[in-house]
């Protein structure tokens, strides 16, 4: 708090010094003024965040509390920073720099309340003024960042089963948005996730009176959450005539490891002719009408295709239900109380806007074979039970009427309740679903997980999955992703690298080697580790090689997380930066299992050819690939000037240890930050072309392919999008780690703060979740997976170390 007073005087008082007696700490503040800042403060990191003008106008910058902004721009410029209202904190004339770039600087004051603010520029260029603004997020502490579990209408929630199923729905009761919205999504193998079966798509709901009908939606919803159990919630104030309505209570949740899904309605108990309401003594009905379909969860149904003619013969009605039978599978569907009246009709081209926007098709049909008729007294509640059969049978006092707590989470806590979604059966082992509502287990995804898992004390789940990835490890390969039973998609360069880094992490949470000595399909882990560094350093049967000069691994194109490909968005072919990162982590855990190897030398060597390839002349960040055709060194490759996360990677592995560079590093990245997520690339020109073509067509500007919207069809809008500007959560964390490894707990509130920016996310879309993707530019919408296990994990992980766990 005294740093930040200083720093606020330094800011008011800099025109004072340029107009007065004060020369010499004008000319050290002019000549650079993040250095004059630090050494204000007595710190190796100066309290201060760059906003850029003019390109931090489409991005929301992050800033921690008690930090200062420089600005900075070409020209002479005024800004004046703006809290919500309007209300002006700080105007500021731009002084010269006095560093040779001919720029000009402003040093705006901390921001004193977290919250938002908007940066107004007026910059004054040879053409006359330009004015724009930027918006700014003063971040609290992680501590004081909260996840709401309580929505709008427009938030969606998750409910999962442990086996790869999920309930997948909107904050509107019976609204749909999308192909990927259900009630129950089910997974139909016994032993591993599959492609799932959308079975009930929806329920409309109407509440009758003496004969009075109210639909029960979005205008008279009063609230929707996630309760600390898992179960979602709708509530409703339900108008039932005369002046009068009834408070109705609508949870849902699956039944674990069961594809049985529960809807309770409950009606909440007032007493006799209460003031507003219908007393308990008069009872109602709630009529219930289920939405049904069979298909694959990356379909539509479209009736005319077949399902019109075929799907009402094959309903079997009885009094209490009813059961589909559309082949090879059955779904059913029951009350208690209450009874089921046969009554078909089909809902066609519900809208899907949400696909809509991916271009993924506007509209799907739906069949409702009937509706349940739901006796409802004050006070009293009834179940809807519905499933793949067999259905889960119901346990006493399984579904009380009892409404869950409203209560609200930290980012922390709500990371942590998350990891659980994602963990989930596969044969006598785990696994992990990499995001919801559409992937399924894939290795990176799973491997870069486990580090959160293992941080969030889930230690036998990570013994399990690692034991389960070891087996299978075949010629230093693990699959890149599992198709149900298919594991022989092993395009991946980084997932067995990221198996070391989870082992590691492991070792050293339990403080013992003993793992390594465990069975895994016939093998101990230290012989799979040993058979992956091997054929890492002797080649691999995918193509995977370490260059013998350099100690540099070479990758095929899109074996990295960054593996957009047709059309080829970032192929990455050659040398990309985190696959030397990784490779040198796994190095010094080789080096402790195997000491007589070779492999500390090759670490060393590995991380001076680093040093010697990555940074070419003039640029003060890591290249984020050297480019090579397959068989070309590192010597030969070309490095390129794009600026992406993947180089925080070096730092936080430790492959690079130089102090002066690792802060480059973290100066450079700052620009690729918004609240919650971080850029895949800088929007910033290239001099190193990457062009994306599409059947010979060039998709972008090589020179500028930064790209700042995610959406659109998904060959020629969102795949050159995806790695190229659009900002990821998972790689997000890294910063404020890497800031804390670099700098010591002297930035560890910083680090804090930044990382509490996820607040945003966690607090838009799906409720207590963290989504795969925003939009690179501001307001930075949620696209892509809603809920994104490796982002949740991360997010964890890094939050734990900075002392923010629950």
């Amino acid at each position: 708090r005294a740093l930040a007073q200083r720093l606020k005087a330094a800011a008011m008082d800099a025109r004072a010094w340029f107009d007065g007696d004060h020369e010499a700490p004008a000319e050290e503040l002019a000549r650079d003024p993040l250095a004059f800042c630090a050494a204000l403060g007595g710190t190796r990191r100066a309290p201060v965040l760059r906003w850029r003008w003019e390109s931090d106008c489409r991005r929301v910058v992050t800033v921690p509390i008690d930090w200062a902004l420089l600005v900075t721009a070409d020209t002479p410029f005024i800004a004046a920073l703006a809290a919500e209202g309007n209300r002006v904190v700080a105007r500021l004339r731009s002084l010269p720099l006095d560093d040779g770039s001919g720029g000009h600087f402003a040093l705006v004051p901390p921001c004193r309340n977290p919250g938002h603010y908007r940066l107004a520029m007026t910059v004054f260029t040879q053409d006359g003024p330009r004015r724009g603004c930027g918006p700014v997020y003063a971040a609290p502490d992680l501590g004081e960042a909260l996840a709401e579990t309580t929505g709008v209408r427009e938030h969606y929630a998750l409910c999962t089963n442990g086996r790869g199923a999920m309930s997948h729905v909107r904050g509107g009761w019976g609204e749909i948005r999308s192909q990927y919205d259900a009630l129950l999504s089910a997974n139909l193998h016994p032993d591993f996730p599959c492609d799932r079966r959308m079975l009930l798509a929806r329920c409309r709901a109407w509440v009758v009176y003496r004969d009075y009908s109210r639909a029960v939606d979005a205008d008279c919803q009063t609230g929707f959450g996630l309760s600390a159990d898992g179960s979602v919630w709708w509530k409703f104030g339900v108008p039932v005539g005369g002046g009068r309505d009834i408070g109705l209570l609508i949870r849902l949740r699956l039944v674990p490891g069961t594809n049985t899904l529960r809807l309770v309605f409950s009606r909440e108990a007032v007493g006799a002719n209460a003031n507003g309401h219908l007393g308990d003594e008069h009872p109602v009905r709630v009529i219930v009408r289920p939405d049904i379909e069979d298909r694959s969860f990356h379909e539509k149904t479209k009736a005319f295709a077949g399902p019109e003619q075929a799907w009402p013969g094959q309903i079997a009605h009885e009094p209490g239900g009813f059961t589909f039978h559309p082949g090879g599978h059955a779904f059913a569907m029951r009350s208690e109380p209450g009874g089921f009246v046969p009554e078909g009709e089909w809902r066609y081209n519900v809208p899907h806007p949400v696909d809509a926007q991916r271009g993924l098709g506007e509209a799907g049909d739906l069949f409702s074979p009937g509706y349940f008729a739901l006796p409802l007294e004050g006070g009293g509640h009834a179940t809807l039970t519905a499933g793949a059969l067999p259905l889960a049978p119901m346990a006493s006092g399984q579904d009380s009427p009892d409404a869950p707590a409203f209560d609200r989470l930290t980012i922390t806590e709500a990371a942590r309740r998350a990891i659980r979604d994602f963990v989930v059966k596969r044969d006598d082992s785990l696994t992990v679903i990499a995001g919801y509502p559409w992937f399924l287990d894939w290795g990176r995804d799973t491997l870069i997980c486990l580090r959160g898992i293992i941080a969030a004390g889930m230690r036998p789940e990570a013994r399990d999955i690692l034991t389960q990835f070891a087996r299978f490890e075949r010629q230093g390969t693990l699959p890149n992703m599992i198709r149900g039973g298919d594991d022989s998609n092993r395009d991946t360069s980084d997932a067995p690298l990221w198996f070391f880094v989870a082992l590691d992490d492991l070792l050293r949470a339990e403080n013992s080697d003993a793992f390594l000595d465990s069975t895994a399909g016939g093998r101990s882990i230290r012989q799979v580790i040993l058979s992956l560094g091997s054929n890492y350093r002797d080649g691999t049967p995918n193509g995977i090689r370490m260059d013998p000069d350099s100690g540099l691994i070479f990758s095929p194109s899109h074996f990295t997380w960054m593996d957009t490909n047709h059309p080829a968005g970032t192929p990455r072919q050659g040398y990309p930066i985190e696959i030397q990162a990784l490779w040198f982590a796994a190095l010094q855990l080789l080096h402790r299992v195997d000491p007589d190897g070779g492999w500390g030398a090759l670490g060393a060597r590995v991380r001076e050819s680093i040093h010697a390839r990555f940074l070419p002349p003039g640029q003060t960040f890591l290249s984020d690939c050297l480019h090579a055709a397959p068989g070309q060194s590192a010597a030969e490759a070309q490095a390129d000037d794009h600026l992406r996360p993947n180089q925080l990677f070096a730092v936080t592995l430790g492959a690079v240890d130089d102090p002066a560079l690792c802060a480059d590093i973290l100066d450079a990245c700052e620009e690729l930050l918004i609240p919650g997520a971080i850029r895949s690339l800088a929007d910033r020109p290239v001099a190193v072309p990457l062009a994306v073509y599409r059947d010979g067509v060039l998709l972008n500007d090589p020179h500028a392919p930064y790209w700042g919207q995610y959406g659109g069809d998904e060959d020629t809008r969102r795949k050159p999008a995806y790695h190229n500007g659009t900002a990821w959560t998972w790689p997000f964390p890294s910063f404020p780690e890497a800031l804390v490894r670099v700098y010591g707990d002297e930035a560890r509130p910083a680090a804090r703060a930044l990382l509490s920016g996820a607040a945003i996310p966690f607090n838009h879309g799906c409720l207590g979740q963290l989504p795969e993707v925003l939009d690179a530019d501001a307001p930075h919408a949620e696209r892509g997976c809603g809920a994104q296990a490796w982002g949740a994990t991360e997010f964890y992980r890094v939050a734990a170390l900075l002392g923010g766990e629950s």
